[in-house]
């Protein structure tokens, strides 16, 4: 069974899915945990303050499965299956603030950080050429690598004292053995449930084995006490600001490919982004880390692993998002449920989130594949890839040759990657808008101006499903010609931009005009039947058809595409 988005699955298909999300979403929780570590919190302080991040994630994904309106006129929340969780783009600038000025320094810049996105949610329009949308699957691929990555050193152990444990990768082996087969091989009810039978098995698993060992079941135990706020007060720290600032940047663009990826996933007949939804869903983004600073935890992003999770099951409904996000609520409230929550083992959480990580992966090769990628395009994605993947191999050489003031800035491998792209596309703007002419004979049929209608689309690096449309729209034009211009040439204009493509055609002769209703009758004006048909399928297929008179008394129809 596929869910969409406003579908109603029976409870306990969504149960069963909002427990799959929260196990994955559970990984993330090791982010905060370090930044309290880094703090020099005590176990109980560290317990709370698992609860409390708990309910953050909680109210966040409520917030960005909500899809209303704020108060009847501003939309907030992308309505998706959307779960916020823990962001890693915030994690090194938190680890410095948490060294500086504790807990209570984290809390104020996660509140400055939110500020940020949502001051940039009302900007996404204007700021839509430097946010193009091979950028946004850059940024989606990029993530997926890296969640792939945090997956393979979780499953492995890699950093602990004794990586690759057969009691710590066996059973995730064992757990990802088990979500792949059961997702290639088994039936549709087995398919949406992959991943929580994959945790459950690998956990019953690492259990079996840890009591077999004579080891703990679970490595730390939470106070068995109710939720406490405030724990710290906000403070704000502006030594790592920037940091803070650019991980707003980063969690934006990711909440803006993954609400793409989630726009793809439910609509076959995706086209382009849809740009209201999408600053609704940044605004719930913000408002979630606003709302996580204010309670003194961590900032919060959408969670790209969902948005794989979902595409492999089926389940795509918002009231899973809903179910999800109320149970990290109810689990916040419940006395010691921060040991519950950790003691997934860390092995097989990695299984779960390598798992989804390859979906990931894949949406953001689709998105990039959805552009005509030209020579600018090609260099922003591919200087901006390079970079990205030299940061991790050559950590020293940038410590050591970074600009001072951009130390702060460059914290990880997705900002380097995201600012080098964000950089290129704004510098290579520059004659972005193109320009093509081309005088077509009808008598030499369509191939010559289909041939110059794909070099204009290659140059102006356009959209091919847009570039499909623009090429029907001249092959049906290509019927009519002849009768229209007889064997005069017809001027052929293409303009192409980030927004937009645009065909003018014009000629000296017959306007093409509505004719006659198709009929049998023997004295029927055939060419004129034939030109109403030609009209009304070229109207059907462009965003916005232009019929005119030119001041030297030739005709011109100007068809634009939306992009």
């Amino acid at each position: 069974m596929v869910y969409d988005r406003l579908a109603k699955p029976p409870l306990p298909v969504v149960l069963a899915a909002a427990a799959q999300h929260m196990g994955l979403m559970a990984v993330t929780l090791v982010f905060p945990l370090l930044v309290a570590q880094a703090a020099g919190a005590d176990a109980a302080m560290q317990g709370h303050y698992m609860q409390l991040c708990m309910l953050a994630m909680g109210v966040a994904t409520l917030i960005q499965a909500w899809g209303g309106k704020l108060f009847g006129r501003t939309g907030l929340g992308s309505g998706f299956l959307l779960p916020a969780v823990f962001a890693a783009a915030y994690l090194p600038p938190a680890l410095q603030a948490a060294r500086i000025g504790g807990l209570e320094a984290v809390a104020g810049l996660t509140i400055a950080a939110g500020l940020a996105q949502i001051v940039l949610s009302r900007l996404i329009g204007r700021l839509r050429p430097y946010l193009s949308i091979e950028i946004v699957g850059l940024v989606v691929f990029m993530i997926g690598i890296i969640l792939g990555i945090v997956a393979f050193k979780l499953m492995t152990g890699i950093g602990r004292p004794q990586p690759l444990e057969p009691r710590g990768t066996g059973t995730a082996v064992l757990g990802l053995a088990v979500m792949v087969g059961l997702s290639v091989w088994g039936g549709a009810r087995l398919r949406n449930l992959a991943v929580l039978i994959g945790l459950a098995v690998g956990s019953m698993a690492y259990f079996g084995a840890s009591w077999i060992m004579g080891l703990p079941l679970v490595d730390s135990v939470a106070p068995f006490e109710m939720i406490r706020w405030p724990l710290v007060v906000p403070d704000f720290e502006i030594t790592a600001l920037p940091g803070f600032l650019v991980g707003a940047l980063a969690c934006t663009l990711r909440a803006f490919g993954d609400i793409v990826a989630s726009q793809k996933a439910g609509d076959r007949d995706w086209k382009r982004p849809d740009y209201p939804n999408i600053e609704a869903g940044v605004l719930a983004d913000g408002i979630g880390s606003v709302f996580a600073g204010l309670i003194g935890t961590f900032g919060t992003n959408t969670y790209s692993a969902s948005v794989g999770l979902s595409v492999v099951t089926g389940i795509r409904a918002r009231r899973v998002a809903v179910a999800a996000g109320l149970g990290w609520v109810l689990l916040a409230f419940l006395p010691g449920s921060a040991t519950f929550v950790l003691a997934i083992p860390p092995g097989v959480l990695g299984a779960a989130l390598l798992f989804a990580s390859c979906f990931v992966v894949l949406a953001g090769i689709s998105i990039l594949g959805q552009r005509m990628l030209d020579a600018r395009r090609t260099l922003v994605i591919g200087i901006g890839l390079l970079l990205w993947v030299s940061f991790d191999q050559m950590p020293g050489f940038y410590a050591d040759n970074l600009p001072e003031i951009l130390q702060p800035v460059v914290t990880s491998s997705l900002v380097l990657g995201l600012l080098t792209a964000l950089v290129l596309n704004a510098a290579l703007r520059i004659g972005s808008r193109t320009t093509r002419q081309f005088a077509w004979l009808p008598a030499d049929g369509f191939a010559p101006l289909r041939d110059f209608l794909r070099e204009s689309g290659e140059a102006g690096g356009v959209r091919a499903d847009a570039m499909l449309r623009l090429v029907q729209l001249a092959d049906e034009f290509s019927h009519a010609a002849p009768a229209l211009a007889g064997a005069s040439p017809i001027a052929v204009t293409t303009r192409m931009d980030e927004y937009r493509l645009e065909v003018s055609l014009s000629w000296t002769g017959t306007a093409l005009e509505p004719g006659p209703q198709p009929s049998l009758d023997d004295h029927v004006d055939e060419d004129g039947v034939m030109n109403g048909v030609v009209l009304a399928l070229m109207t059907r297929l462009a965003d916005r058809l232009v019929r005119r008179r030119l001041p030297d008394g030739r005709h011109e129809i100007l068809c634009v595409v939306e992009q």
